[in-house]
């Protein structure tokens, strides 16, 4: 693993090396050197718990300054200095939060020079780690902080907003550079809402509608493109007006459309979890809705048996009879050394023999002693055998009422569970409002947009996937042999919602639970006993005169 991170850093330098880098005013290149700079740091770190700023040298609130806004840019945009750039960039932050939590004197340099020295990287030509990690910086700058006492949340600083929709909107931008900005606005949106003006909600949400009807861009995979969709549902969601049903429809229309990926496809199904009104129109007949899912499920499960199988080992070669040759080729010391180890042991069990009749010829005396005793005791180890045998019963039910216990989960089992556990509730918040599927005091999504009769309807396909998702989280099914029986059951279940016709697949071996295989057509061994086949034999005799019910 070390050497992988290794080699991986020193990939990302030798790539970082076509990028410019921020460059310090020759008159201050001597900070260069690490003891200069960390003169500067210093500097800085006075103005974190400094509670009067006139008593701090005269120097020092400049060389702070300059800390923040020249010489960490340059820092940061060295490729040798990429492996540190996250700790320096939290240390920053950290000290911000620090001082603002105690109202210190520096609170205003510190927030001013932060902000600054990570735009001038943001907005720069410079290495895109760098940048990105300026972005994130830029997103999560506050200018009010976390109030935990008066469950207040943090404030986002309103200058990173214009930055940070100039660089998601920019197409020419590099896609990391414009994923890190949309997920800074996303941040920024959901702490910032009430403050924001309209003008910036709506710039705000004319670029994630555009978004969410897009296709991949040249250079993003389908997947990657599906995930940063998600951010647009969110802002979406948070910015509409909760009589728009605009947004519904658009989610529907996206959970239901068989080649959207399953990343935005299901979140979509979620995200209708959000809404208590507006969906009585697009949602009154659920009936397609619901199939659509369900076919999402079924192939989700599909999916899961095909990966799963395709990790079971293949049936072992029949072991072949031993080659006759082998015998023939003994030599003759080799069958002398058999014989002679075979006499031995004859000989002993002989003297082994002779020695157990001389003892018991010894006890027989005593014998004959005991059996009197033994007599005398038969009244009260009849009744000491009653009592055992009472305590037996009751140890027998004792065990009967055990409850199992679940063996330790396959590694491939638990991850299957868990991801068709996530595919399952995704879709039961879509249609309740509840990822268990309960209905809340005030549910949301299908249900509450839909009437009677269809509601009634709506309500059994729900129970139909709680009843799915309480067997897929059964922990009884503990090795895979018992997962995929269970997934073959379960795809007949949701294969019937989605309205498919589908057969369980018959196998002509069973793999048993240590991996190997039972042969069918074995009595015992998963067919029917000899007495419940006619014609076998030791198979119960049909209708015999004189014997009742005949």
């Amino acid at each position: 693993m070390a050497v992988f991170v290794a080699w991986w850093i020193a990939g990302s330098i030798a790539s970082a090396q076509k990028y410019p880098t921020y460059e310090l005013d020759k008159a201050f290149e001597r900070f260069k050197d690490p003891k200069e700079g960390a003169k500067l740091e210093r500097a800085a770190g006075q103005l974190v718990t400094t509670r009067d700023l006139a008593k701090l040298d005269g120097s020092v609130q400049g060389m702070a300054k300059f800390y923040l806004e020249k010489y960490i840019p340059w820092k940061l945009t060295q490729p040798e200095t990429l492996p540190e750039m996250p700790e320096i960039i939290d240390g920053l932050l950290k000290n911000l939060e620090r001082v603002q939590r105690s109202d210190g004197a520096g609170t205003r340099a510190l927030l001013a020079g932060t902000f600054i020295g990570m735009r001038t990287i943001a907005e720069g030509k410079y290495i895109p780690a760098a940048r990105i990690n300026a972005i994130s910086a830029l997103s999560r700058i506050n200018a009010r902080p976390l109030d935990i006492t008066n469950a207040r949340p943090p404030l986002p600083l309103s200058y990173s907003f214009p930055i940070l929709m100039k660089l998601y909107k920019d197409k020419a931008e590099v896609d990391g550079v414009r994923a890190a900005a949309l997920i800074g606005l996303h941040r920024y949106a959901s702490l910032a809402f009430p403050v924001m003006t309209p003008a910036q909600k709506q710039e705000l949400v004319d670029a994630m509608n555009e978004l969410l009807a897009s296709e991949a861009p040249a250079g993003r995979e389908p997947e990657s493109h599906a995930y940063l969709q998600r951010y647009a549902v969110d802002l979406l969601d948070l910015l509409r007006n909760p009589r728009d049903a605009s947004l519904g429809t658009q989610l529907i229309s996206i959970s239901t459309t068989e080649d959207a990926s399953d990343v935005i496809a299901l979140y979509s199904a979620s995200q209708l979890g959000n809404f208590r009104q507006g969906l009585q129109e697009q949602a009154k007949d659920p009936a397609p809705i619901v199939q659509k899912w369900s076919l999402r499920a079924f192939q989700a499960i599909e999916d899961e048996i095909a990966r799963i199988e395709g990790l079971t080992r293949p049936m072992p070669a029949a072991q072949q009879p031993p080659n006759p040759r082998d015998f023939l080729q003994k030599s003759r010391e080799a069958r002398r050394n058999e014989a002679r180890a075979e006499n031995e042991m004859a000989a002993g069990s002989m003297r082994r023999g002779m020695g157990m009749g001389m003892e018991m010829d010894q006890e027989m005396g005593m014998g004959m002693d005991m059996g009197m005793e033994m007599e005398m005791g038969m009244g009260m180890g009849m009744d000491m055998g009653m009592d055992m045998m009472d305590m037996d019963m009751m140890g027998m039910g004792m065990m009967g009422g055990m409850v199992p216990v679940a063996k330790p989960q396959p590694p491939e089992v638990d991850i299957s569970r868990r991801y068709l556990t996530d595919v399952l509730q995704q879709l039961l918040r879509g249609a309740t409002g509840s990822r268990k599927g309960e209905l809340p005091d005030q549910p949301g999504g299908l249900i509450a947009a839909v009437a009677q009769p269809n509601r009634d309807a709506l309500q059994g396909w729900i129970d139909e996937m709680k009843t799915v998702m309480t067997t897929v989280n059964d922990e009884m099914l503990d090795d895979r042999v018992k997962w995929l029986e269970m997934l073959q059951n379960q795809r007949l279940v949701i294969g019937n919602l989605a309205g498919l016709d589908v057969e369980k697949p018959e196998s002509e071996e069973v793999e048993d639970l240590n991996g190997g295989h039972r042969l069918p057509g074995l009595p015992g061994f998963g067919v029917p006993a000899a007495d419940a086949m006619p014609g076998l034999p030791g198979a119960a005799p049909e209708a015999l005169p004189g014997l009742p019910g005949t």
